[in-house]
């Protein structure tokens, strides 16, 4: 570990001078790289982060430890955020960079921007509420990527709406899409149409798992190793399981889908944006579980169909779609519509 961890210590990327009033900080370089590619080109931020690339699938117990690997990093290089007037803090970081405004190791800072804050679990929303007493003070705004969040932090985390901003998340990707996709299709001549979901945030694929058990069609989902809930050893025939995959090969199985399915755990905090911002980039008829969140990108019955549960309410949704397939057909473009005009680059 101490080797690996070595290695990574000069990874340290400076854009601008040492004595840089704006700075972004962050894990790694891959961290919404678009965002921050706009502020730095925009308004001059330089940017610092420990690592130029870094998985996001990981433990707990190896998010824990880059916590405490970033935070002696931080330590390291104080002499340069150390006169920042402005923070814009992304990911593990921002609790940080919270910690070091706490000590006061950051006195000129002025606004500490936590931005894309997000708790998935019910669960870990009782333990970030303990962490931000502690942490949380009126220099920090908390950039969130739904409008929902904004209530559901004020109730939960008891944190004032005043310091919540909300900011859309969209695709600030410079890949355009084709109308005729050409290329390799992940399906052969005789595998036969499916559905799809993908992802690994708040995902309820179990439930998922047991509604396909009880239909003709065929599954396929596409998620990480670390995503446990899946009980491999009881997979119906017609459902496959595909962990870790590249970006290109998971857009490839989108473009080759019937339908994309969103099964939501939980309806607490940002979570599908991602891959549901593929599915309308690539005209998908989507499926997904009805939340707050959900509703701020799809209109049931107009670019989408929304389910009350991830059983019933499912099946029935799935079956009807793919029986009467022409007429939600046209659900994928206005989904389409939809993203370019508020989720696109250009938007």
């Amino acid at each position: 570990m101490k080797a690996e961890i070595a290695e990574k210590w000069h990874l340290f990327t400076c854009s601008g001078g040492r004595e840089s009033e704006l700075w972004i900080v962050r894990h790694c370089g891959n961290a919404h790289p678009h965002y921050c590619d706009y502020f730095v080109r925009k308004y001059g931020f330089s940017d610092l982060c420990r690592m130029s690339q870094d998985p996001g699938s990981k433990s707990k117990a190896a998010h824990f430890r880059d916590l405490l690997v970033d935070l002696l990093y931080l330590l390291g290089k104080l002499r340069y955020i150390r006169n920042a007037r402005e923070i814009i803090a992304i990911g593990g970081m921002a609790t940080n960079i919270a910690l070091l405004l706490k000590l006061r190791l950051l006195p000129s800072c002025e606004r500490v921007f936590w931005f894309g804050f997000f708790i998935h679990s019910p669960r870990w929303l009782r333990f970030a509420r303990f962490v931000l007493r502690v942490l949380d003070s009126k220099k920090i705004q908390y950039v969130l990527f739904s409008e929902y969040e904004k209530k559901l932090y004020a109730k939960t985390l008891l944190l004032s709406e005043k310091r919540m901003l909300y900011v859309p998340y969209g695709d600030l990707s410079a890949q355009k899409i084709q109308a005729d996709y050409g290329g390799d299709t992940m399906k052969d001549n005789n595998q036969q149409e499916f559905f799809f979901s993908g992802g690994d945030s708040n995902r309820d694929y179990p439930s998922l798992i047991d509604t396909f058990s009880t239909l003709p069609y065929k599954l396929v989902i596409v998620c990480s190793s670390l995503y446990r809930e899946i009980d491999e050893s009881s997979i119906p025939k017609n459902v496959q399981i595909i962990r870790d995959i590249p970006s290109e090969s998971f857009d490839s199985y989108v473009r080759d889908a019937r339908a994309c399915i969103i099964p939501i755990a939980h309806n607490t905090g940002a979570a599908g944006q991602s891959c549901l911002l593929r599915y309308m980039k690539y005209r998908k008829v989507i499926i997904a579980t009805d939340t707050n969140i959900i509703q701020e990108y799809i209109s049931n019955g107009i670019s989408g169909v929304l389910v009350k549960d991830n059983h019933g309410a499912m099946a029935t949704a799935i079956r009807t779609i793919n029986d009467d397939f022409e007429r939600y057909s046209r659900y994928g473009d206005a989904a389409y519509e939809r993203y370019l005009k508020y989720f696109s680059k250009e938007a």
